[in-house]
């Protein structure tokens, strides 16, 4: 009996989606990923291209149930969804964004047909990679994101970006199908699978090993990362003394850490619970006084600290603006700079399509209605030159590129809140995904949350500092100054963008031989 007929389409897909559940934070067996798409491959041959299709969104929708339970969670604390509506949100989005996972099965198993071998696993890598790339999903991760946590593995993303990572891993994966399902070409397949995963370790060991002696020479700024654990159910809180009490849960975390040294302290996402009165125009007279009470608060214990401070707030610059910002203060408590987030997120900071339909503005509720900032920003902090960014933001490969390229950093700053997301598997897959910002532009990643992760990543992809959810701390760190310079920040995902055009110049080949062949028939 062939594995073909044991290994059935639905527990291929069962098996398959556990992988690639298991993968991921908090779990994190990377190792996992090299044959996530090992059993679905074995049985694709044997499906027919509706089949596979469905076998794919059967995948795609497996995995994002596993991945992102914590969606069902963060509806029901951040906008009051009942459980069983948050289960409902869940499986629509999971549904949803398993469509991409759908059209990678329906690709591999018509563009791969009738390749064996070095054929079969590049064009099985390939049309991975490129869906992934090409995909627009809610919160963007790739396969390749998995093994942010070894070094060596995460290397070659200066050049390839993260696209690179997911080609070498579903490669791997694709040459094991091969010779499980006793392919032609199979040992070929695998020697060039295994060939290049060897180049990649290779590579991996000698730049990680050059970029630590470049980090270990490079000047340093001590920065204070301030981590509050200010939840949501504190946020939530209403009152006059429920805003003082978490200023002063700041406050006295701060004071709890070593201060001697420090360039600037720096508080997370939203540190500021309410709008920040930078302009009052506009707002109501019981706002303006905890505002300018809370801000007292700050500026007093700045006058202690002498330190300059970094934190997140909401602005309100006028009646109609509303953004997420960055603020820096001054020890004397002058507002000095202002940084606005420009990539919002969608269902939190605005509601998609309310522009065209502004009836959905307000719909649900605390999804607000922010206006993007218009440009980036960096804060002087001593030697450090930080590229500001906010949660959300240091997710997107080429957002942060493009930041890099407008020069003028040495760092990567970005705040983050995700005390919304519960306690497992969001704030490790937050990190995942923005750890290899770090590798791709050679520079230091700080980042600084409410409820955790707060880390910093090395330009060698190395995690500096970790601290655990729910930590109440204050880390001071020595963080390695580098400007940003590698290929990728030059030259952008270049790697992904040939995955696509080699998907499309395959498509367009099978696209004209189906032509010719129905031609030929007609004749």
């Amino acid at each position: 009996m062939s594995i073909s007929l044991i290994l059935c389409p639905f527990i291929a897909v069962i098996v398959s989606a556990a992988l690639y559940t298991v993968a991921l934070p908090d779990l994190g067996w990377w190792l996992a990923a090299f044959v996530a798409w090992t059993p679905l491959l074995v049985v694709l041959p044997n499906l027919r291209k509706r089949s596979a299709f469905f076998a794919g969104w059967a995948l795609g929708t497996l995995s994002h149930l596993g991945i992102f339970p914590w969606i069902s969670h963060t509806a029901q604390t951040m906008s009051n969804f009942s459980p069983a509506a948050g289960a409902v949100i869940l499986v629509l989005f999971a549904l949803l964004h398993g469509l991409a996972w759908g059209v990678t099965a329906l690709g591999i198993r018509t563009l791969s047909e009738g390749k064996q071998g070095i054929g079969y696993v590049v064009t099985t890598a390939a049309i991975v990679s490129a869906v992934e790339f090409v995909n627009p999903q809610l919160f963007p991760w790739h396969l390749g994101n998995v093994f942010w946590r070894v070094p060596i593995l995460m290397q070659g993303v200066e050049i390839t970006g993260i696209a690179g990572a997911t080609f070498v891993a579903v490669a791997f994966g694709a040459a094991l199908a091969a010779i499980l399902k006793r392919g032609g070409g199979a040992v070929r397949g695998a020697v060039f699978a295994v060939a290049i995963l060897v180049v990649w370790v290779a590579y991996g060991v000698v730049r990680f090993d050059q970029v630590e002696k470049e980090v270990s020479q490079a000047p340093t700024a001590r920065l204070a990362l301030v981590q509050p654990d200010v939840t949501a159910a504190d946020r939530l809180e209403k009152g006059f003394e429920a805003k003082v009490h978490v200023i002063e849960m700041e406050i006295a975390t701060t004071r709890s850490g070593d201060l001697e040294g420090v360039e600037a302290i720096i508080w997370p996402e939203g540190a500021f619970v309410t709008t920040f009165p930078t302009n009052l125009q506009g707002q109501a007279i019981v706002s303006q006084r905890v505002a300018m009470t809370l801000l007292r608060h700050i500026r007093g214990a700045l006058r202690t600290f002498d330190k300059p401070l970094i934190l997140g707030s909401v602005t309100k610059p006028d009646a109609e603006t509303v953004h997420n910002s960055a603020i820096m203060i001054s020890p004397k408590g002058s507002i000095e700079r202002q940084y606005h987030k420009r990539r919002l997120l969608a269902f939190g900071e605005y509601m998609p399509f309310s522009d065209l339909f502004p009836g959905l503005k307000g719909l649900v509720p605390r999804v607000t209605d922010m206006t993007p900032g218009s440009h980036a920003e960096v804060f002087e902090l001593g030697p450090a030159k930080a590229m500001m960014s906010i949660c959300y933001e240091a997710i997107h490969p080429e957002f942060t590129r493009q930041a890099a390229l407008s020069g003028g950093g040495n760092m990567i700053l970005n705040l983050t809140n995700d005390g919304w997301f519960g306690d497992y598997g969001a704030p490790g897959q937050h990190l995942m995904v923005q750890a290899p910002r770090a590798v791709e532009l050679r520079t230091s990643l700080v980042r600084v949350t409410q409820t955790g992760i707060t880390a910093v990543i090395s330009p060698s992809g190395k995690i500096i500092v970790e601290t655990g959810i729910h930590e109440k701390r204050t880390v001071t760190v020595d963080v390695p100054l580098k400007e940003p310079k590698s290929f990728y920040l030059s030259f952008g995902p270049v790697f992904a963008w040939l995955c696509v055009l080699a998907v499309a110049t395959m498509i367009v080949f099978r696209t004209l031989m189906f032509i010719k062949r129905r031609r030929v028939l007609d004749v």
